[in-house]
């Protein structure tokens, strides 16, 4: 027992750390990443052509709904990189706190890399585009896109042997979800570094009393802008919740939850 939890560590210590880096965007990680894989690893198993449509199916879902994530992951980032630009021809900048200035730079390196992270979902080709074209791929092509989420890959020149049942991979988790990891916080350090900027004449006593004003009013704004966010998108996860349930799909909760000794992700 005490083998097999030092075995699990590594993973448990990962799911940890994925949950805590994707509390920006969980919804949209679960809903385009998660909870797809999830499905396709649940029919991996393809004896019959009831089975093996599902499979294909599955596949097909998910290079539609992942090829939605990055046209929509494409032009957030172009905007958040676009506004750090344009952040820096504001005159008033010149004055702004360095902590401020040095958030955008990094804003501006995560959506650039956002965008150059995209090329990385070339894979999508080696996915059917449709449930027609999925059900032309030999077992060679079928195993060569479960090896883009399962773990381990197989040898597609050597299907002689195949394991009873493959688990998700954490690295090909993290490489689907990468470009939106990088978009989403390339938004946060831009509206953390513009409240920091706002805030200037807080840490700054040498500036007037009248921007230390304008300052505490615009943050207490953008405060209950920024509550309101919170507020609706936690109303808006919990209903998904209980609609994923109900539909019986994934959640990233259930993901958390220990699953048996075969299909445990690594």
């Amino acid at each position: 027992m005490g083998v097999a939890k030092i075995q699990d560590l590594p993973r448990d210590l990962f799911n940890i750390f994925l949950q805590i880096t994707t509390m920006s965007y969980s919804g949209a990680y679960a809903y385009h990443t998660v909870n797809p894989i999830e499905i396709i690893k649940i029919h991996q198993e393809y004896d019959d052509e009831t089975s093996r449509s599902k499979l294909i199916k599955a596949l097909v879902n998910f290079r539609n709904i992942k090829s939605e994530e990055l046209s929509f992951v494409s032009k957030a980032a172009t905007l958040s990189g676009a506004a750090v630009i344009g952040v820096f021809s504001w005159p008033m900048t010149e004055k702004t706190m360095w902590a401020a200035k040095m958030l955008w730079n990094w804003s501006l390196f995560l959506s650039s890399f956002s965008l150059i992270s995209s090329a990385h979902q070339r894979l999508l080709r080696h996915l059917p585009k449709s449930e027609p074209e999925g059900m032309a791929f030999n077992d060679a092509k079928l195993q060569l896109a479960l090896n883009l989420f399962l773990q381990p890959p197989l040898d597609v020149t050597n299907l002689s042997v195949k394991p009873a049942l493959r688990r998700i991979s954490s690295r090909m988790l993290w490489i689907w979800q990468c470009p939106m990891m990088l978009m989403s916080y390339s938004w946060v350090l831009f509206l953390v570094g513009y409240a920091l900027h706002l805030l200037t004449p807080v840490f700054d006593p040498a500036q007037s009393e009248n921007s230390f004003t304008v300052a505490v009013i615009t943050v207490s704004g953008c405060a209950l802008v920024v509550l309101n966010f919170i507020f609706c998108a936690a109303v808006c996860q919990k209903r998904l919740e209980k609609a994923s349930t109900l539909n019986g799909s994934w959640t990233f909760a259930s993901f958390r939850k220990p699953s048996p000794p075969n299909s445990r992700t690594i």
